[in-house]
């Protein structure tokens, strides 16, 4: 029995996500990194292009370079060290500036599929 890669979702993904993780391992900054993957996520997205494309840049890269997990280890230590303010100024910020970026990367996709 034979595995089509083209259509196995868990290998496109993880074609993806290896580089992802690879990069997220190399930027030891949780913010730019959530950032970085916002825009790909948006930019990719926007793109005419096949599914197979989205789950392997979409789903597998912009993916493993965020870290929802670092975020929220980060904002748990802020509040542990009673720093309240910084823990709404910076959970709010990256929200807005996540979804910002999202709209940026589509923006820009779509100015390429003309």
């Amino acid at each position: 029995m034979a595995i089509d890669i083209r259509k196995n979702k868990f290998i496109l993904i993880s074609l993806g996500a290896i580089p992802g993780a690879l990069l997220r391992w190399q930027i030891d900054e949780i913010f730019i990194v959530n950032l970085i993957g916002c825009f790909v996520l948006g930019f990719i997205n926007s793109l005419d292009i096949s599914k197979r494309y989205k789950l392997i840049l979409g789903v597998g890269l912009s993916g493993s370079i965020t870290t929802f997990s670092g975020w929220s280890f980060y904002s748990y230590k802020l509040l542990s060290q009673g720093l309240y303010r910084l823990f709404l100024f910076t959970s709010i910020s990256m929200i807005l500036i996540g979804v910002f970026a999202i709209y940026l990367g589509h923006m820009f996709g779509k100015k390429l599929n003309l």
